[in-house]
């Protein structure tokens, strides 16, 4: 477990939470959910800040920004949230983005997916206007790492991503989003723009009481990989993408 001592911003309270943000958090963004919206938080137990974390992202251009941690989430799983403060001038809802963990693109740039490249344009936008991403711990849609590396054997025997899953037993999409819409409801960003192609997250959101005013498509990343992956997230589960012609040339 990891203690106050080494993480100097470690909370157990709402109490403490408030007393220990950091200035780099902006005083509009609160530690703690209104009792207006409580009713929306998922889980027994409203969520709250557990640590702030300052760190520097190389990848986008030295960008100072908090690692958030969490209490009382209503899956087990160790999401995180990257959270950059808007400029002052910037009345626009925050950018956020909803980001489920992949190993092999996020880490190893597999062109399998385009997990990697959505993962770097969400952190430069939040670098540029402010917002997070909130990594959520969903490997290979919730089905995790080996056994959606087994998917893979699959669909390089010529089965879509979701007929894969359900060949392993599994289901297309095993992911909910009531962890998000907890850390959301956390961090006081209850109001937002979301950068996402996947109409599940918009509609999950808002069922917990997340007010989207914008969605707003993330950028089309097409290999000649992963193309046939990309159609089928678009033809099967509705996503908005519109695939490029051109892309696996």
């Amino acid at each position: 477990m990891t203690t106050s001592a080494q993480t100097p911003h470690a909370v157990t309270d709402a109490r403490a939470v408030t007393e220990a943000a950091p200035t780099s958090v902006p005083a509009s963004v609160p530690t703690s959910v209104p009792a207006s919206v409580a009713t929306s938080v998922p889980g027994p137990v409203p969520a709250v800040v557990r640590a702030r974390v300052p760190v520097t992202l190389s990848r986008v251009r030295d960008r100072s920004a908090d690692l958030v941690t969490f209490h009382h989430l209503p899956d087990p799983g160790e999401h995180f949230a990257v959270l950059v403060p808007p400029a002052p001038t910037d009345t626009a809802p925050p950018l956020v983005r909803l980001h489920s963990e992949c190993l092999t693109g996020d880490v190893l740039g597999s062109a399998r997916c385009d997990c990697g490249p959505q993962l770097d344009e969400a952190l430069r936008a939040i670098a540029d206007h402010g917002g997070a991403v909130l990594y959520l711990r969903q490997e290979g849609r919730g089905i995790g790492l080996y056994n959606k590396l087994d998917t893979y054997v699959l669909q390089s025997q010529d089965h879509d991503t979701f007929a894969a899953n359900r060949m392993i037993g599994r289901g297309d999409d095993e992911r909910d989003y009531a962890a998000a819409a907890a850390m959301l409801h956390a961090l006081g960003l209850t109001r937002i723009r979301l950068l996402t192609n996947n109409p599940d997250k918009v509609r999950e959101l808002r069922t917990y009481g997340i007010e989207i005013t914008e969605v707003i498509p993330t950028g089309v990343y097409v290999t000649a990989e992963n193309s046939r992956y990309l159609s089928a997230k678009a033809e099967l589960a509705g996503h908005t993408i519109a695939l490029l012609q051109e892309a696996a040339a």
